[in-house]
């Protein structure tokens, strides 16, 4: 069963493997984004679907970044979904290149990669450990909500995530203001330092429905779902919110 870090940062098969995510940040040149996107589509994408072919990742989509409320100096993101951290650096990106246009010689295939990187600067990577998510399909939009647990309380945190929040986002599921939510854990790189170390995602149809749930609304939910309970203290702080839009996918 597939369910929504976005739907590869969110694709955890149920109880059955682990799902890790590859999260690749880039930033494009001033103007070159459409650029770098269509070379994407009509290069890139091939080769991801002979690597999903191949079994080496089970999804691989490319997102850009609409808003933020915290620059974090990059534009476009990848994200690979794998059973195994090991299974990212598998095969070969050439010998899959060949392979999705055969026949392609040297000095053109050559060309094409220059014309990726000429334009674009990796910013950072990360690798995500899916923990719990409800939804499925590839989704247009994702509000991307990066968390740091508070100190001593990263297990009150996730329980409060998958017993309090999951059930609250399933009720916006049902109600149709959005079709996914997700939970994924920041394994590599970490540090006491990180920034964060925990990322929600919510999926959406369309723009308008990103951030249209109100404080009220989740009240209002949490409410109905637990009438004899009272809202619980956080055990996170928000780092930061992104809304991500779906460029293409392989899976």
């Amino acid at each position: 069963m597939l369910v929504v870090f976005v739907y590869g940062f969110t694709q955890v098969q149920a109880q059955t493997k682990p799902v890790y995510y590859l999260v690749s940040y880039y930033k494009t040149d001033r103007d070159k984004t459409e650029e770098y996107l269509n070379l994407m589509k009509n290069y890139a994408s091939k080769i991801w679907k002979e690597k999903v072919k191949a079994g080496d990742v089970t999804s691989y989509s490319l997102y850009s970044v609409v808003s933020s409320s915290d620059d974090g100096g990059y534009n476009v993101i990848s994200v690979q979904a794998s059973n195994s951290i090991n299974d990212f650096t598998k095969s070969n990106t050439m010998d899959l290149f060949k392979k999705a246009m055969p026949g392609i010689d040297e000095k053109t295939l050559t060309a094409i990669t220059k014309s990726f990187t000429s334009i674009r600067t990796s910013v950072k990577y990360e690798i995500y450990k899916g923990i719990d998510g409800i939804g499925s399909g590839n989704q247009p939009y994702h509000e991307m909500n990066f968390m740091k647990a508070n100190e001593g309380q990263e297990s009150e945190y996730v329980r409060q995530e998958k017993e309090i929040y999951k059930p609250i986002h399933q009720e916006f599921i049902k109600n149709g203001n959005r079709t996914g939510w997700g939970l994924s854990q920041l394994i590599s790189p970490l540090a006491d330092g990180s920034k964060y170390n925990y990322v929600t995602s919510n999926a959406f149809t369309d723009w308008d429905k990103s951030y249209s749930i109100t404080v009220d609304d989740y009240n209002k939910i949490f409410n109905k779902l637990f009438p004899k309970a009272a809202l619980p203290v956080a055990a996170r702080k928000m780092v930061k919110t992104e809304v991500w839009k779906l460029e293409v996918s392989a899976n």
